[in-house]
């Protein structure tokens, strides 16, 4: 959830750059993969200099509009952008995607390995975990086999030292950067600092 944040002097916001001019889609691109520091925005996996990303609308209604802006967009995975619904309605109310407060409404249940509305009565979180298949077995397992390396490589490293130095040598690492910080105590911002 960490690379949903949007800033308000990000360059495409001062820019005349359109995703309806075909051309413009790879510099959007560009500096969204940047601001999201190289993430996928909504699956948080490393997106590798081999694989595709799609400029994604996070409402779909706002598509082809005036509205639809930078603070629509977001670069993610392919998977993530076909699978999201098409349709945003039978999801309303949802939370946004930039709210201050998400971290806070949804967080990451290590104990079960999933995310979740931190009030069950949170119709907005639950729905934006829906809408963008937070709660999805794929997203789960993946995620769960990741932390499972990360934690091999913590048990081999022993030395707490040597394992942040392993660990910061590769992004990818970094990936499912919220279920790392619940399930291993680090903090990610510090840790992407160390990443060249």
């Amino acid at each position: 959830m960490r690379y949903l944040r949007k800033y308000p002097d990000s360059p495409l916001v001062q820019s005349e750059l359109s995703y309806d001019k075909v051309s413009d889609r790879l510099p959007i691109r560009k500096q969204l993969l940047k601001e999201q520091q190289g993430f996928c925005a909504y699956s948080e996996r490393f997106v590798k200099s081999t694989d595709e990303t799609h400029i994604e609308h996070f409402d779909p209604r706002l598509k082809e509009t005036s509205q639809d802006n930078y603070f629509n967009w977001y670069a993610v995975l392919p998977r993530f952008n076909s699978q999201k619904p098409k349709h945003i309605e039978p999801f309303l109310p949802i939370l946004s995607p930039t709210a201050l407060d998400l971290s806070a409404r949804i967080t990451y249940q290590s104990e079960i390995g999933v995310f979740q509305a931190t009030n069950p009565h949170d119709i907005e979180a639950k729905n934006l975990v829906k809408f963008l298949k937070w709660d999805s077995y794929e997203l789960h397992e993946d995620c769960q086999k990741h932390l499972q390396r990360i934690k091999i490589l913590r048990e081999l490293c022993g030395d707490e030292t040597l394992f942040l130095e392993k660990l910061t040598f590769d992004k990818d690492n970094l990936s499912f950067a919220t279920a790392l910080e619940a399930e291993f105590g680090l903090n990610i911002s510090e840790l992407l600092a160390r990443v060249a």
